[in-house]
């Protein structure tokens, strides 16, 4: 796939498009592939509710396509696979002390930073009614 010719989703436009608090919530993680993003976000900035934002580009900006809880920070698993938006696959973890993780999508191979040992990814699959969800290798 070619790189998209808009930005890819960043935490400012998580913050400001999607009604979060600037004073309180933080984004843990972005991530975007093309015209889809993902984002966690703790809505408080104390890791007590984390909410799993999906994104689109529509428009020539980008605009919330979904949410859901995440749960609390301490319990967040080192995979939590979300699961699909249109094309897109995504996942999610958070693995203590480690800032990279291997994650297998589509027969392929993908090292993630784990910023906060928190990481994302977001991938538009080539064969999305054949792929699984994206797993984390290591």
């Amino acid at each position: 796939m070619t790189s998209p010719a808009h930005p890819g989703l960043r935490p400012q436009e998580v913050l400001a498009l999607g009604g979060w608090h600037r004073g309180y919530a933080r984004v843990l993680i972005t991530v975007s592939d093309g015209d889809y993003g993902f984002a966690l976000v703790d809505g408080n900035g104390d890791g007590a509710e984390l909410e799993e934002e999906l994104w689109r580009w529509e428009d020539g900006r980008w605009d919330g396509a979904g949410s859901s809880g995440a749960g609390p920070l301490d319990r967040l698993r080192p995979l939590a696979t979300g699961g699909r938006l249109g094309d897109a696959f995504f996942a999610y973890g958070r693995v203590p002390g480690r800032n990279v993780v291997t994650v297998e999508f589509e027969q392929h191979r993908y090292e993630v930073s784990a910023p906060l040992s928190i990481w994302g990814f977001i991938k538009i699959a080539a064969t999305p009614r054949r792929c699984r969800l994206p797993a984390l290798v290591s």
